[in-house]
């Protein structure tokens, strides 16, 4: 006859406990790393010249207004080299328009963008484009991925720097002179200058996706920008601007950057 008392539950080995406690230990140490990996980077303080110098390229970014000029652009992306000759407007912060134009004076491309979208209309063709106006629009048309007001403020021979660096610092001066690197979460960006009037000489990101170096055409302080080059480290892109008669802070017309695309023209609106 079975006896009626309560039933004694096994006690589990001291194997398989030493093992349940192995696994719940390796399991937090996972969660504790992962979540070590997840934090950012602390942010250092910036140093008083270093902030000085940042607030010195910011305000000349700002006194910028608007530029038109006779623009020559090459741009060559590997073995293949595309060259225009027209019109380029630009005016702060992310607006501007290329008009190229044929060695008869009629328009052959014509690229309008504002902080919203970017226009790419191939005359020739009778096709369109419509794209938010993003790094990787600019990248599709020009070859460098910037966002509109890093690209206007580039071609306008300005530096928008890094924004909220997790580490800023003003390196000795090399043969393109002093320069400042900023460092953030996605990569870093070196500007060399002029610390007595904040006159960016040439600019590099790299460490993210798209590494480049724009060198600045050499011009007055107080002048417009005589072009831009924009080169990849690795040889793949190479875009040289060059403008003729250049004209700064004129306040023309900010309609002269709308681009309307007729009716009948074949647009692919990516929007």
């Amino acid at each position: 006859m079975t006896p009626s008392g309560p039933r004694a539950r096994p006690r589990p080995s001291s194997r398989s406990s030493r093992a349940t406690s192995r696994l719940a230990g390796a399991f937090l140490i996972v969660l504790a790393a992962a979540g070590c990996a997840s934090l950012p980077p602390a942010r250092e303080p910036i140093p008083s010249e270093v902030k000085a110098s940042l607030d010195l390229l910011d305000q000349r970014w700002r006194a910028f207004a608007d530029l038109r000029t006779l623009a020559e652009l090459t741009i060559r992306r590997g073995d293949r080299v595309q060259r225009f000759a027209g019109v380029l407007l630009l005016r702060a912060p992310a607006s501007l328009r290329f008009e190229a134009l044929s060695p008869f004076g009629t328009p052959v491309l014509i690229v309008a963008a504002d902080p919203k979208t970017l226009t790419l209309w191939e005359v020739a063709d009778d096709r369109a484009y419509f794209a938010p106006a993003t790094g990787e629009a600019n990248r599709r048309w020009l070859g460098v991925a910037l966002g509109g007001q890093e690209l206007v403020a580039l071609l306008a021979g300005r530096v928008v720097p890094l924004s909220d660096p997790l580490r800023a610092e003003r390196l000795s001066p090399d043969a393109a002179g002093p320069s400042l690197n900023l460092v953030g979460a996605d990569g870093s960006q070196r500007i060399w200058f002029d610390p007595a009037n904040g006159q960016a000489r040439q600019v590099e990101w790299s460490g993210g996706k798209t590494p480049l170096r724009a060198t600045f055409l050499s011009a007055k302080p107080d002048a417009p920008p005589g072009g831009v080059r924009l080169a990849a480290p690795d040889g793949s892109l190479d875009v040289r601007i060059t403008y003729k008669n250049p004209r700064m802070n004129t306040g023309f017309d900010p309609a002269l950057l709308t681009l309307t695309v007729p009716e009948g023209v074949r647009i692919q609106d990516f929007r």
